[in-house]
């Protein structure tokens, strides 16, 4: 449920306006060549919030920071440059929630630990600081991080990519109906301004989508229709259209229409709800509630000895599973009582019922189908 997840600022209003701002655990990756746009979101993200906020240093000369931002030196000589101590630190710093942390950059750690390597420090290092409920931002270039970027993108909860004067969603967990879309961004005087581009947006994703259901390469779209690998390749990342013949190439050699082509809506296949992101109270909370899906998830809690019931008798099937306590589920004539990790499938009956058998709190999940 979007609206009760735990939203913070980036400090860029028309980010947070477009976007939705951060939520609580994002690792944000941001992937461009433009220093200096890289430097104003990231001073601008630093200098929110009363959390922690640290600068982590890899490279270059001494930073400039906002007021009340920590800097952890890790290049070369210094205290924190070996990789175990520095993750160490990374993580020991994600450990105050909503603590803000920037990381400059992934292109330093791959050329320093080289790139299996330094895939293996940001898969411990992210989901870590996910957990922990910390948001960071990871720097990195096509040209120093490219070969590591679809690794990195499988981890991380955001992709954003800043290249010649657009910014393009790649991705942002959670938030699937920003996928793809690609924004015009004008910086005047240090305020950023992102209008989308809804042609360029839907284009870059339909092609990316046919490509990846056909199987195709870039170079296979392109001799099809007509135009070089490159053409394909930045239609594709939304810095520049196709004319229409050329789209009426590709719609015919694919077999499909202009509004297959134009009209995709981005489905990642797979819908995430994150349990940590809801407020903790007692009751029903709906991770998943919508019914066109065909299945549907609540998460209950339960105080000590408390008793509760769904609000409406399904006639689907049900499953329950436990996560914490001593639980007893009601049905019609029996009443078996699950412990933590139980699971219970109700395919002819109906619950009617829970009920919290120990003096402490209790946690289960209720899943229907429709």
């Amino acid at each position: 449920m979007p609206g009760e997840h735990e939203r913070e600022s980036s400090g860029v209003r028309a980010f947070d306006d477009r976007l939705g701002g951060l939520l609580v655990g994002d690792n944000v990756v941001w992937i461009g060549d433009d220093r200096g746009i890289h430097d104003l979101f990231e001073d601008r993200f630093l200098a929110v919030g009363d959390q922690p906020r640290t600068l982590i240093v890899l490279a270059g000369d001494d930073p400039v920071v906002p007021d009340g931002v920590d800097v952890v030196d890790a290049r070369p000589g210094r205290p924190h440059a070996d990789p175990l101590e520095l993750e160490r630190t990374i993580v020991e710093l994600g450990s105050h929630r909503r603590a803000r942390i920037v990381v400059r950059d992934l292109d330093v750690l791959v050329r320093r630990l080289g790139e299996e390597r330094a895939v293996t420090f940001f898969s411990r290092t992210c989901p870590r600081l996910f957990d922990q409920g910390a948001i960071a931002y990871w720097r990195a270039t096509r040209v120093g991080s490219g070969r590591i970027l679809d690794e990195v993108q499988r981890v991380t909860q955001c992709v954003f990519e800043l290249s010649g004067g657009r910014l393009r969603v790649r991705k942002a967990e959670g938030r699937p109906a920003i996928r793809g879309q690609i924004f015009d961004m004008q910086v005047d005087d240090g305020d950023i301004a992102l209008t989308e581009i809804r042609a360029a947006s839907r284009l870059a994703e339909g092609l990316r989508r046919l490509r990846a259901e056909r199987g195709m390469t870039q170079t296979e779209i392109a001799r099809m229709a007509g135009v070089s690998p490159s053409a394909i390749s930045q239609a594709e990342a939304g810095h520049r259209g196709l004319g229409v013949e050329t789209l009426l190439n590709i719609s015919s050699a694919l077999g499909v229409s202009l509004d297959d082509l134009f009209g995709h809506t981005p489905d990642t296949g797979y819908v995430l709800a994150r349990r940590d992101r809801i407020p903790p109270r007692r009751g029903i909370v709906a991770l998943l509630d919508d019914p066109n899906a065909g299945m549907r998830a609540h998460l209950i809690t339960l105080g000590p000895g408390e008793a509760g019931g769904p609000p409406v008798v399904h006639k689907g099937a049900e499953l329950i599973m436990v996560s914490a306590g001593l639980v007893q589920i009601e049905l019609s004539e029996e009443a078996p009582v699950m412990r933590a990790d139980d699971a219970l499938l109700v395919t002819r009956d109906a619950i009617s019922g829970w009920r919290n058998l120990l003096p402490e709190p209790a946690r289960l999940f209720w899943i229907v189908r429709d």
